[in-house]
C-alpha cells in the first residue's frame, strides 16, 4: 500500500458519498416535522429498516477490526464475529415488538410509560451520551487511520473530514437521509466483501479448509492459532467478551432507536429478522476474509496491517489485485470507499440518537420546552458532540484497535441500558428509584472497571503515578460479568428502598401496550 495520495481511492469514494449526498438532498425536503427527523415519520418497512439496521451495526470496527483480530489472534477474531451474529435474537425475542409498541423517539419514551418521566430521561440521557461517545471514538479512529494511510491525508484532518461529512447527513436530513445513508452502505458493503471472498477462492485456493490450514501454517501460534486464548487471556476474558458482545444491542440506543421507524411491531420483527440474516452473512465473510490475510501476507504482513490489525484487510485487497497497477488500485479504493461511507453511517446514526436524547428526552420532555425547538436544539447538540469526540480522538491517537474501542460502548451500553430495559419491561415491582440506581451503578461499573483493566490502565497508571505498576489492577478486557449484575443489583435495591407508591395499574398499562400495540399511532403508512 502506498502512503500517498490515491487518486482512484478518492475518485470511487466521492462517487459513492455522491449518492448518499443526493439521498440527503430528497429527505431534507421530506423533513420536516420531529416526528420525520427523529424517525423518518415511523414509516419503514421491515425490509429497509433491517437493512438499515444492518448498516448501523456493521461499523468500520466490525470491517476492520474483526478482519485484523481474526489475522493476528486467529480463533479470537472467529468468536468476536460469532458471537455478534447471535445479538439480534435477544433483540428480537426479548424486546424489539415491546419497545415498538411502547415507544416514540426514544428507548426512554417506553420507560417512561410506567416509571416517573423526568428522572429516567435524565439517567438514559446520562448512559446515551456516554455510549454514543465510546462508539463514535471507534468509528472516528477508523475514520483517521483510512484516510491518512490509503489516501495520503493526515490523521487529524482526515477525522475532521469524517466529522464534517458525516455531520452533513444528520443536520440536514435527519433519520430519512442516515436511513438511505444505512442502505445503500450495507448494500455496497455486502457487495465488496463478497467480491473479495470470490477473489480469496480464485487467488489462494477454491477450498476453504486449505486456506486454514495455509494461515495456521503463517501464523506465530501454529496449531494454537485456532483455539481461544491467544489475545484473551484466561476463559473468564473470552466469557466477559461473548457475554458483552451478546447484551450489546439490547443497549445500544442507536439502534434501539431504528425500531421506532416501523409502523407497527409486525415490522420490527421482520426488522431483526433482516438484521440477523445480513449480519450473521457479513461477520462469516469477514472472518474468513482475516484468515485469508494470513495465509496471503504471513507473519511479515503484521507490520503493513499495523499495530491493531485495522489494515489487514486492505493489504490483502492490494495483494489480491496483484500489488502495484490499475486492478489493485480499483479493490483497494471500493474498499476504501465502503470503510468510509461505513464509518460515516454508522457516526451518523449515533450522533442522531445522542442528539435524539437531548432534544427529545431533557429539552421536551423534562424541560418542557416546545416540540418546534426540538430539531434546532438537536442539530446544536449534534454539532457540540462531534466537536468533543473529535478533541477525544486527536488526544488518543490512531493506534487502539477499532474493535476494541468499540467494545468498550457495547459494555457501557449492556451494563447501564439492558437490566434497567429488562426489568422496567419484566418487574411488576419496578420503581423510578431502581431504574435510576440501575443505570448508574451499570454505568459507573463498568467505566471504573475498564478504567482498571488490561486495555486502559498500563497507559493511564504512569500518568496518575511514577509508583503505580502498570499490571491492571481488574484482569478481564471486559467488565461485563460484574457491571451486568451491578446494574442489576441497583434496580431491585433502589425499587425496595423507594418510597414511591406501587402502580400496578401502570404496570398493566404497559404490558397491554407492549403485547397489543394499544395506543399506537394507527396513522402511520409503510410510505417510505
Amino acid at each position: 500500500m502506498s502512503d500517498g495520495f490515491n487518486t482512484t481511492a478518492v475518485v470511487v469514494t466521492i462517487l459513492l458519498l455522491a449518492t448518499t449526498f443526493v439521498a440527503t438532498y430528497f429527505a431534507s425536503r421530506r423533513t420536516k416535522t420531529s416526528a420525520e427527523f427523529w424517525t423518518a415519520g415511523g414509516g419503514m418497512t421491515g425490509r429497509k429498516n433491517g437493512t438499515a439496521i444492518a448498516g448501523d451495526f456493521l461499523s468500520s470496527a466490525s470491517l476492520l477490526g474483526y478482519a485484523g483480530l481474526a489475522y493476528l489472534y486467529g480463533m479470537d477474531g472467529i468468536v468476536y464475529a460469532i458471537f455478534a451474529c447471535g445479538i439480534f435474537l435477544m433483540v428480537m425475542f426479548l424486546i424489539a415488538e415491546k419497545l415498538r409498541n411502547l415507544g416514540r423517539f426514544t428507548f426512554a419514551d417506553a420507560l417512561a410509560t410506567r416509571l416517573r418521566s423526568g428522572p429516567v430521561r435524565i439517567v438514559s440521557a446520562i448512559s446515551t451520551l456516554f455510549i454514543c461517545v465510546f462508539y463514535l471514538l471507534a468509528q472516528m479512529v477508523a475514520g483517521g487511520v483510512l484516510m491518512e494511510a490509503l489516501a495520503g491525508i493526515d490523521f487529524s484532518w482526515g477525522v475532521v473530514i469524517a466529522a464534517v461529512l458525516m455531520l452533513t447527513y444528520v443536520l440536514f436530513g435527519g433519520m430519512l437521509a442516515t436511513t438511505w445513508l444505512q442502505i445503500i452502505k450495507a448494500v455496497a458493503l455486502m457487495s465488496v466483501v463478497a467480491l473479495l471472498v470470490i477473489l480469496v477462492l480464485i487467488r489462494i485456493d477454491p477450498n476453504p479448509l486449505n486456506i486454514i490450514e495455509q494461515a495456521v501454517s503463517q501464523s506465530k501460534f501454529g496449531d494454537h492459532y485456532l483455539a481461544t486464548g491467544n489475545s484473551f487471556k484466561g476463559p473468564w476474558n473470552i466469557i466477559s467478551m461473548a457475554v458483552a458482545v451478546t447484551l450489546s444491542a439490547v443497549g445500544l440506543p442507536h439502534v434501539l432507536m431504528r425500531f421506532f421507524t416501523v409502523p407497527d411491531a409486525i415490522e420490527a420483527r421482520k426488522s431483526a429478522i433482516w438484521a440477523i440474516s445480513l449480519i450473521g452473512g457479513f461477520n462469516v465473510l469477514i472472518a474468513f476474509l482475516g484468515i485469508s490475510a494470513r495465509a496471503a501476507l504471513g507473519a511479515g504482513g503484521e507490520e503493513i496491517a499495523g499495530k491493531g490489525g485495522n489494515l489487514a484487510l486492505p493489504a490483502l485487497t492490494v495483494w489480491l489485485g496483484g500489488g502495484d497497477g490499475f486492478a489493485s488500485d480499483l479493490l483497494l479504493a471500493l474498499v476504501v470507499a465502503v470503510s468510509i461511507a461505513t464509518l460515516l453511517a454508522v457516526s451518523a446514526g449515533l450522533v442522531l440518537s445522542a442528539s435524539s436524547t437531548i432534544a427529545h428526552d431533557l429539552w421536551a420532555k423534562t424541560f418542557h420546552r416546545p416540540e418546534t425547538e426540538e430539531m434546532t436544539v438537536g442539530r446544536i447538540a449534534a454539532v457540540a458532540l462531534v466537536i468533543v469526540t473529535v478533541g477525544v480522538t486527536l488526544a488518543i491517537g490512531g493506534t487502539q484497535n477499532v474493535t476494541f474501542l468499540a467494545t468498550l460502548a457495547t459494555s457501557t451500553a449492556a451494563s447501564a441500558n439492558f437490566p434497567v430495559l429488562i426489568m422496567t419491561l419484566l418487574w411488576r415491582r419496578m420503581r423510578t428509584l431502581g431504574a435510576v440506581v440501575g443505570a448508574l451503578s451499570g454505568l459507573l461499573t463498568a467505566l471504573a472497571l475498564i478504567l482498571t483493566g488490561p486495555l486502559v490502565w498500563p497507559s493511564l497508571a504512569p500518568l496518575l503515578s511514577d509508583s503505580l505498576t502498570t499490571t491492571a489492577p481488574f484482569p478481564l478486557a471486559f467488565p461485563i460479568l460484574l457491571s451486568v449484575p451491578a446494574g442489576f443489583l441497583g434496580c431491585i435495591v433502589g425499587s425496595y428502598l423507594s418510597r414511591e407508591p406501587a402502580n400496578d395499574a401502570a404496570f398493566d398499562e404497559l404490558q397491554v401496550r407492549a403485547l397489543t400495540g394499544a395506543g399506537l399511532d394507527k396513522t402511520k403508512t409503510l410510505a417510505h
